[in-house]
């Protein structure tokens, strides 16, 4: 029985120990692209969902530049907007933001993409007037798509210091509602890569 026991913790520690040596590849791997937002402020695929307040279905729309769009916004809004870089012709970074019309939310989603088009990890940050709160995520997933790690933050949006929630968290804040795409061929507006 002791044996046994032993070797439950020997394999337990073995896969932390895994798991902790996969998160810190994938941060490498994510300062990588970082290096190629940073290096190219200008996203070099903008994609944003046209639909309006009383559609049913998303209708996604490739814009030529941010100046397009900025350009489509002045007469029709869009509530949510993807900004691409790539490495090597695949996306690898993928910013979503996200807002409602009352402007009294907003929320930021970052991919980060493997080269073979599987998520690496994810972050979203939502933010809100209600309670005066920012709350941060990040999850970590394995090339199968698994998530292996993940975290979260609350902050007082004003402060940025650590802000304990209410007992009901916080209002809007749902980790269900956090859409990410664990592949750049699911991701929304993936049918207009190929024109």
């Amino acid at each position: 029985m002791k044996q046994l026991t032993s070797l439950a913790v020997v394999l337990l520690f073995a896969a932390t120990l895994s798991a902790q040596a996969t998160i810190k590849a994938i941060d490498a791997y994510c300062k990588t692209v970082d290096a190629i937002h940073k290096g190219n402020k200008t996203p070099e695929l903008v994609f944003a969902d046209t639909a309006g307040t009383n559609d049913t279905k998303s209708k996604w729309r490739k814009f030529a530049s941010e100046k397009a769009l900025d350009k489509f916004r002045k007469n029709s809004e869009t509530y949510t907007i993807a900004y691409n870089w790539r490495r090597g012709g695949r996306i690898v970074a993928s910013n979503f933001t996200l807002f409602s019309g009352s402007g009294d939310w907003a929320k930021y989603v970052y991919h980060y993409f493997r080269p073979d088009g599987t998520l690496a990890r994810v972050e979203s940050e939502y933010r809100t007037f209600m309670g005066d709160f920012i709350v941060i995520r990040r999850h970590y997933f394995d090339a199968s798509g698994k998530q292996i790690n993940g975290s979260v933050k609350f902050l007082d949006l004003t402060t940025r210091k650590p802000k304990k929630p209410e007992d009901g968290g916080v209002m809007g804040d749902d980790p269900k509602e956090v859409d990410y795409y664990k592949k750049t061929s699911k991701l929304p507006f993936a049918h207009l890569l190929k024109k």
